[in-house]
């Protein structure tokens, strides 16, 4: 048993070897994604629902920004599974209601996951539902993305968005929306090697 195991193993990163060779655009972060579950979907379909937003963009959210740690804290102070801003989070919390909060309450998954949910439901209005806008707002900031479409920029994502970062974001945030939408929030087991083709069928 022990023996066809290795074997299998030994076929398995034989086969992602030759993956790579074949294909320079091969992706490690794909891979990861694919190999990683869905957590948190119980808040995810509750706070999806409350603030209309696709149950598979916001966990795709959740997965770019924190990988759904809910201890993540980013070199820029952002926290928590939707990786919010202090700034954000205090003024979401006074939106909400929420008179005694504290940026430790942010550690708490539901309440990460409703303010972060609510705070993308607000900007996906004032940037006229479009989903381009409001992903790159989300990491950007409104300022920035408001400034950006005032100098032209149309949300086209054959050209490069202004910051490095949030490209980055964008496309990635979009990439597991569709990854999860295909999936039904769904991962593939190491057993198949469907998560070794998924990064050409994106």
């Amino acid at each position: 048993m022990r023996k066809y195991l290795i074997k299998g193993i030994i076929f398995l990163l034989l086969s992602i070897i030759l993956l790579i060779t074949i294909n320079s655009n091969f992706d490690f972060w794909t891979i990861r994604r694919n190999l990683e579950p869905v957590k948190y979907k119980k808040q995810i379909d509750k706070y999806s629902k409350e603030f209309s937003l696709e149950p598979e963009l916001l966990a795709a959210i959740i997965y770019v920004e924190s990988r759904f740690n809910k201890y993540s804290i980013s070199p820029k102070g952002a926290v928590g599974l939707m990786q919010l801003m202090p700034a954000t989070a205090n003024w979401v919390a006074k939106e909400l209601g929420y008179k005694n909060f504290s940026l430790k309450d942010l550690d708490n998954p539901d309440l990460n996951i409703k303010f972060g949910s609510w705070y993308f439901s607000y900007l996906y209005q004032k940037f006229d539902q479009n989903l381009i806008k409001t992903i790159a707002a989300y990491n950007a900031g409104e300022r920035n993305v408001q400034k950006w479409i005032n100098n032209g920029w149309n949300a086209d994502l054959k050209e490069e968005l202004p910051f490095a970062e949030t490209d980055s974001f964008v496309r990635r945030v979009i990439s597991t929306k569709d990854y999860y939408s295909k999936n039904n929030l769904k991962i593939y087991s190491l057993s198949t090697f469907d998560l070794l083709l998924a990064n050409f069928s994106e």
